[in-house]
């Protein structure tokens, strides 16, 4: 899911659709988007998925990428040596894509079109999980991002491991006091009532409006607790080495995380 964010945040908005899992279902649909991470395939693997994903994945594991998007984690694994993967999006079109993509590239890859709130596979099914580009913090309100949280503990055997992204606010993304410029918005009523709690934003991605929720460190952790996860480490992705001009237009500055079960 993304990783850009906007420059500022709208005042009190008309009365529009919100945010909930259909709202994000349209917004990857949309023609821009889905051109988006069609695109992105190309690029593949960052160089810091990659270096965490040897570092804590081994390649006998069966990985469920989640949010997968049109494949680009899933193919990029594969390229690096990892045979038992399984895709899943919410995006029936970005699923379509991610086949066709696959097997173009002469990869038999399954794609699953999939809820992260109620995933269709038995207990103990994988020994790692990824959520990548953002895609966790793509799902509106705390509540549910716990419950795909605690359905990805479900899925993991005992000891497995879940690496995902997310932007941060204690690094004031995305500009310097954002936070408590929106932080005043809220306070006074000017904010965009679809919103479900605070931290989220609405933006243009491709010419289709997105949703994303920024978390602080702190709210991250205590989610993981709540789910039952163990955090195990947290990288600022710049302290992981410097990505190529590619990977830099794709998406924004993030933080990694990785769990275990």
């Amino acid at each position: 899911m993304p990783e850009s964010i906007p420059s500022d945040s709208p005042a009190l908005q008309p009365a529009g659709d919100i945010v909930d899992t259909a709202f994000v279902r349209r917004s990857y649909e949309a023609d821009g988007p889905a051109a988006r991470y069609i695109q992105a395939v190309a690029v593949g693997l960052w160089r810091s998925e990659r270096l965490l994903i040897r570092r804590w994945v081994s390649r006998t594991c069966r990985v469920l990428d989640l949010g997968c998007g049109a494949g680009r984690t899933t193919i990029g694994l594969a390229r690096l040596g990892y045979s038992r993967i399984e895709g899943v999006d919410l995006s029936p079109r970005l699923i379509a894509a991610a086949r066709t993509l696959a097997a173009a590239a002469g990869l038999a890859l399954p794609f699953t079109v999939a809820d992260a709130l109620d995933l269709p596979f038995p207990d103990e099914s994988f020994d790692a999980a990824l959520f990548s580009f953002n895609g966790l913090m793509q799902i509106p309100g705390r509540a549910n991002r716990v419950r795909a949280m605690t359905e990805v503990r479900r899925v993991l055997r005992p000891g497995g491991i879940f690496l995902f992204t997310t932007h941060d606010r204690d690094r004031d993304e995305p500009e310097p006091g954002f936070w408590r410029a929106e932080a005043r918005r809220w306070r006074k009523g000017k904010r965009d009532r679809r919103i479900p709690e605070f931290g989220g934003l609405i933006f243009d991605q491709d010419g289709a409006e997105t949703f994303i929720h920024i978390p602080d460190r702190a709210e991250v952790l205590a989610c993981l607790a709540e789910a039952g996860l163990t955090w195990l480490a947290d990288y600022w992705r710049a302290d992981l080495g410097e990505e190529p001009a590619t990977v830099q237009e794709l998406s924004a500055p993030c933080r990694f995380w990785v769990a275990r079960r």
